[in-house]
């Protein structure tokens, strides 16, 4: 009687199941959509219009001193004194280092004494030649001793000649003991000191004259023609990143350069503060000419980092957000090169809410 019995309860389980699977499924919920507020810009506007800019020649270049020398002595001797130290400012003539005086002093001396020696037999010649004249004229006395008379004058001379050259390289030794600088500018190195013993040619300090300098820059070959002596020339230093420096072209070389295809360029530049210093690293621009192109206010472009932004008002009345690549700026005005075309009005002053798809309403 089980076995019947459990077989009923078994098919009444299968029918209950099936039941269940044919039920539908359960919907989900109904998403909910919320509707963004729109935003409204309102501001001033701005046409992009044509204006004049400048066009450069951007290339880099460094500063050189005018005339940069390392002074050396030109007699031996030991140094006495070295007063100058780096950074000195110093004017042409102005003393370096001082050497013994002493020897050469003596010499000096020795050598002029020799000279007043020479000066005296030479005066003594001339008497002897000048009282024998009259005599040779009149045959009262050998030709051949009125010929060394003469003879004698002529070698007394050369004998004063020989000591006045010796005095005046023994004057020479005894300035040379004196060490001057051959130009006005700054010390930039002192390279002896007080003690030592110098030789001719040993060097005594290097001097560079600041109070002008020498802007050298490479020039590309495609660039060459555009270059004209007087052309001015503004350069910016990365010691003074703030400030804009200028100068004139002055010199320009001979020859292109067969490995880089470039043309070595000169300009001086004025420096009475003496603020630049020789070997700084130079931006420099060369103006060529003047050309037109699209421009909108400086204001209008919203600087985020490295990207230049502007926003462009359509026909809708909402903005268009554009990445801009912008150019040279003058008078309150930057070139726009791309993301602009003419004619195109732009939010003037665009605040943080000014969005890409934004309604906008020009202000009143």
């Amino acid at each position: 009687m089980k076995f019947p019995f459990l077989c009923l309860l078994a098919t009444l389980s299968l029918v209950l199941v099936a039941c269940d699977a044919k039920k539908p499924a359960a919907a989900p919920p109904a998403a909910v959509v919320v509707a963004k507020p729109t935003t409204m810009i309102r501001g001033k506007i701005a046409k992009a219009e044509e204006h004049v800019f400048p066009r450069f020649l951007r290339v880099t270049g460094q500063l050189a001193a005018k005339s940069d020398a390392v002074v050396a002595a030109d007699t031996m001797g030991k140094v006495v004194e070295a007063s100058v130290e780096r950074g000195s400012v110093v004017k042409a003539g102005d003393v370096l280092a001082r050497l013994d005086e002493r020897q050469p002093k003596l010499a000096l001396a020795e050598a002029s004494a020799a000279v007043d020696v020479a000066k005296t037999r030479l005066a003594l010649a001339k008497h002897e030649q000048a009282r024998n004249q009259p005599l040779a004229e009149k045959k009262a006395i050998a030709d051949a001793d009125y010929q060394r008379l003469l003879t004698e004058v002529i070698a007394r001379e050369a004998e004063v000649a020989a000591n006045t050259a010796r005095r005046d390289l023994a004057q020479k030794m005894l300035d040379d003991c004196v060490i001057r600088t051959p130009f006005a500018g700054v010390v930039a190195e002192r390279m002896v000191e007080a003690g030592e013993y110098v030789g001719p040619g040993a060097p005594v300090a290097r001097v560079v004259e600041s109070g002008t300098l020498r802007l050298v820059l490479n020039i590309p070959e495609t660039e060459v023609a555009a270059l004209v002596v007087g052309q001015k020339i503004e350069f910016t230093t990365a010691a003074y990143a703030k400030r804009h420096f200028t100068g004139k072209l002055q010199h320009i070389g001979a020859a292109m350069r067969e490995v880089s295809r470039d043309l070595v360029v000169e300009a001086l530049v004025e420096n009475a503060d003496l603020t630049l210093r020789p070997g700084f690293f130079c931006d420099a621009r060369i103006l060529l000419r003047e050309e037109k192109a699209i421009a909108v206010p400086e204001k209008a472009l919203r600087i985020e980092g490295s990207r230049r932004k502007l926003f462009v008002i359509e026909k809708d009345n909402t903005l268009s957000e554009r990445l801009v690549e912008i150019g040279e700026m003058r008078d309150g005005f930057t070139e726009i090169r791309r993301g602009v075309t003419l004619h195109e009005t732009v939010l003037a002053e665009p605040s943080l809410d000014a969005t890409d798809g934004a309604s906008f309403q020009p202000a009143p």
